[in-house]
């Protein structure tokens, strides 16, 4: 079963935000609540990420069933590692995703990554430990801290779509996207998180 993340415009946090943000208010206004699928699998979701990778979402959706369905739906570092390249040939993984997801194996074997810990760590000690696995980036750090850490004063701040939906909410198509994300970011300050979930509503309510 998915866990959903439900963000009521009703919510203390969102009527902050929006005293805060009288543009992003009047989006929230229009879109109302908010439902979004959670990854609360660690592993699953890095993995999920890495095979998303410079592929179209269909693509990334074939291949990661045929992996689910290669490990019988166990995600765990043991089934994992008893892949073999032909397994991950068979599913359609890349060379490059193939070291990409067995670095992320040895950095959880390593205790390099220890998900248990991850509760107690600030955004910017997960992100540098994510980082550190060949094949996560910071977008894919940040992603995670949303979707499986539920971290709510978090901003992708490359992510293109965000920079897109951001200069047309806000009526400034020739500013600098990452900056004006930043302002976002400062502006929003604790519910961060919560704008950007509007901001990707507001991307797939009007196909931004």
């Amino acid at each position: 079963m998915v866990e959903t993340w439900h963000i009521s415009m009703n919510d203390n946090r969102t009527q902050q935000l929006m005293n805060k943000d009288s543009v992003l208010a009047s989006l929230i206004a229009d879109i109302g609540d908010v439902n979004r699928n959670l990854r609360t699998d660690p592993l699953k979701s890095l993995i999920r990420s890495i095979v998303g990778q410079q592929i179209t979402v269909k693509a990334a959706a074939a291949i990661f069933e045929r992996l689910t369905q290669k490990i019988n739906n166990e995600w765990s570092v043991d089934r994992i590692s008893k892949l073999t390249q032909e397994d991950m040939v068979a599913i359609g993984l890349s060379k490059p995703k193939q070291q990409y997801l067995f670095n992320l194996i040895e950095h959880i074997k390593n205790n390099k990554l220890e998900f248990s810990q991850f509760d107690s760590l600030s955004n910017d000690d997960i992100i540098k430990q994510l980082t550190a696995v060949k094949g996560i980036g910071k977008w894919t750090a940040e992603v995670f801290l949303i979707f499986t850490m539920q971290r709510e004063d978090v901003v992708p701040i490359d992510d293109v779509g965000l920079q897109r939906a951001a200069k047309r909410l806000y009526k400034v198509p020739d500013d600098n996207g990452k900056a004006l994300l930043k302002k976002c970011q400062a502006t929003w300050g604790a519910q961060a998180t919560i704008g950007c979930l509007y901001l990707w509503a507001y991307i797939h309510k009007y196909n931004i």
